[in-house]
């Protein structure tokens, strides 16, 4: 099937948009209060679960936008 752009670009593309994307939603995170529900001087807790939620919200982010981007590269 002809394609406009080559798949490799996908690919570069999805893990440059990944780094991208994981820092600012750490960053949009970083807005949210947790410090009520979690105990006094649990700062590292909460920088670490904001980075395993940035990077999760991250992959599905550009996963999607990317897949959208190849549907519609194999549709042309």
């Amino acid at each position: 099937m002809l394609a406009i752009v080559d798949v490799s670009v996908f690919y570069i593309s999805r893990i440059i948009l990944f780094f991208i994307a994981t820092m600012f939603i750490f960053k949009a995170l970083q807005a949210v209060d947790l410090s009520k529900i979690f105990k006094k001087n649990s700062s590292d807790q909460i920088r670490f679960l904001f980075m395993v939620i940035a990077v999760i919200l991250g992959y599905l982010f550009v996963d999607a936008i990317v897949s959208l981007f190849e549907s519609l590269n194999n549709l042309l």
